[in-house]
């Protein structure tokens, strides 16, 4: 995915090839641009406009004795900050490599703000048009109806739905609701299996995300509530302010809010899921930006918890699937479309069975 112009741009200066490979790599996960990359006695060479264009500067240095006139200048001169001493990175395919790049980016949050990350009320209302072009839109219902009736259908399905055995977890960032829409479209209704929706999204737009996937899904969608339970064949989209915990006797929402900058922190919800569920919950990391999810996906991997990704290339930002890829922990990648024809057949089932 290309860069965004409007994102920070940040300039890497290291005396490591590796390092500065690491670096960059790392700031694409986050979108940033980098605006040039070398090593400190390359410096004076760089042309000024591209100098003129780094909003943060990240040092590493190998030889701390290290000494350059040029890159004395420029720590005096420039307005932009300097970041020192993040330390080495670890290898991609070390657990460690997580939490170093979330400092990362946590550094220079601290010195450039706030960069979202999320999925934007744009794309949202993008896919919405998409769905309803087709002619197959319940917008045609008054909204107040259409919540009455889809809780009392929903009332009605759930009366006769088994409680789910074998939870997955569908966790998403930018460009996640197109692609969790394309995978739940596939599904049949009488799939074993329940599913938690975890999307990086604004809280404001829960409703339009749910009402957006719900078209057109033969499974039954709706927010996750204070009491609920986990049904085969019901897609429970998680609160993005407040933290979830699952016990024995259903599913309670916290006062508190998730760890971390975004909500929900999808390994927040997989630490507490995997709590309860142990080896019976799974995970499908889809499009997204950053890391969430991976600092989790090691653990649950040696619990014997299946952990699947869409492949990066099928992705609106495939950075979320491709640091699980990286650690090793992925053990199927695929489209939305070929993910959901895998569940479907490994949980034994073929679409024929619902019309038997």
């Amino acid at each position: 995915m290309p860069s965004d112009l409007s994102r920070p741009s940040i300039g890497v200066i290291s005396d490591s090839a590796l390092q500065r490979h690491v670096l960059q790599n790392a700031l694409c996960t986050y979108g940033l641009n980098v605006a040039l990359s070398c090593e400190p006695e390359h410096l004076e060479e760089q042309q000024s406009e591209r100098v003129e264009k780094v909003s943060c500067w990240i040092l590493e240095l190998d030889d701390e004795e290290f000494e350059s006139e040029a890159l004395d200048n420029l720590i005096e001169q420039t307005e932009a900050p300097v970041l020192f001493g993040l330390g080495k990175a670890p290898s991609k395919h070390e657990e460690s490599y997580i939490s170093w790049e979330r400092r990362l980016f946590s550094k220079l949050e601290e010195h450039l703000g706030k960069m979202e990350i999320l999925e934007s009320e744009e794309s949202l209302l993008a896919l919405d048009n998409r769905v309803a072009e087709t002619g197959l839109t319940t917008t045609q219902v008054e909204p107040a109806q259409l919540d009455i009736n889809e809780s009392l259908e929903n009332q009605a399905n759930q009366a006769g739905r088994q409680i789910a055995k074998e939870i997955w977890v569908l966790a998403a960032s930018l460009g996640g609701p197109t692609a969790v829409k394309e995978f739940l479209d596939e599904l049949p209704a009488t799939i074993p299996a329940g599913f938690l929706y975890a999307q990086h999204v604004d809280s404001h737009f829960s409703n339009v995300l749910t009402k957006v996937l719900g078209r057109h899904s033969k499974l039954e969608l709706s927010p996750l509530r204070n009491g609920a339970e986990i049904h085969e064949g019901e897609v429970l989209v998680v609160p993005v302010d407040n933290e979830v915990k699952f016990h024995p006797k259903g599913i309670t929402i916290q006062q508190n809010p998730w760890d971390g900058p975004y909500g929900p922190s999808i390994d927040h919800l997989l630490k507490n899921l995997l709590e309860r569920y142990r080896e019976n919950c799974h995970v499908i990391i889809f499009s997204g930006m950053g890391n969430d999810g991976a600092l989790l996906a090691p653990r649950m991997k040696r619990y014997g918890c299946s952990i699947w990704t869409q492949s990066p290339d099928s992705c609106a930002n495939g950075s979320m699937p491709q640091s699980v890829i990286d650690l090793e922990c992925s053990e199927f990648t695929a489209t939305p479309k070929e993910l959901a024809q895998a569940l479907i057949k490994r949980l034994g089932f073929s679409q024929s069975t619902e019309t038997e």
